[in-house]
């Protein structure tokens, strides 16, 4: 049981930081383009806690099987799929969290929502959506990587594994 639990929370912070870097980067480049404009922004608490949360999503999600007919596929269909489910789960919970935040000022939920969508915002909302989408494409072409190389393959690919003897198998 304690195993079990160890590399729960292992796998969830390993996703984690590799979110975390990825929107840390993100949230980097937004605020060097808004600095053009004079305009200040201060996001990375929100990137941070945004990762831990979409790290604990899809590891969840990653549970959930596809159906036996993605199994019969290349792993590339099981990658793209995966992604577009999950953005378009990410552009789902960023409008009803912006929604949510915005229900007072717009006297209700369904105002503010119909205003979120219909405002500049929207802009907004889509480069989330697309930076979150392009690290999930990445993860899910790592997660698939990973199965086909083994437990530990991954990390002894990128980590251990000297560069000229991945290349000389190769020529080999």
């Amino acid at each position: 049981m304690r195993k079990k639990i160890v590399e729960e929370v292992r796998s969830i912070a390993i996703t984690a930081i590799y979110f975390g870097v990825v929107f840390v980067i993100l949230i980097s480049w937004k605020t060097l383009i808004l600095r053009d404009y004079h305009i200040q922004f201060a996001g990375i608490a929100k990137a941070l806690i945004g990762a831990l949360v979409l790290a604990k999503v899809v590891l969840l999600m990653k549970l959930i099987p596809l159906g036996n007919w993605i199994k019969q596929k290349p792993p590339i269909v099981d990658v793209l799929l995966r992604t577009v489910l999950y953005s378009l789960g990410t552009l789902v919970i960023i409008i009803l969290e912006k929604s949510f935040e915005m229900r007072h000022e717009a006297n209700g939920f369904g105002n503010a929502m119909s205003f979120i969508i219909n405002h500049r915002d929207m802009n907004n909302i889509w480069a989330i959506t697309i930076g979150v989408s392009g690290s999930l494409l990445v993860y899910n072409l790592l997660s698939i990587l990973g199965l086909k190389l083994g437990a530990h393959g991954l990390r002894n690919l990128f980590f251990f594994t000297p560069l000229k003897s991945v290349t000389a198998k190769k020529i080999n």
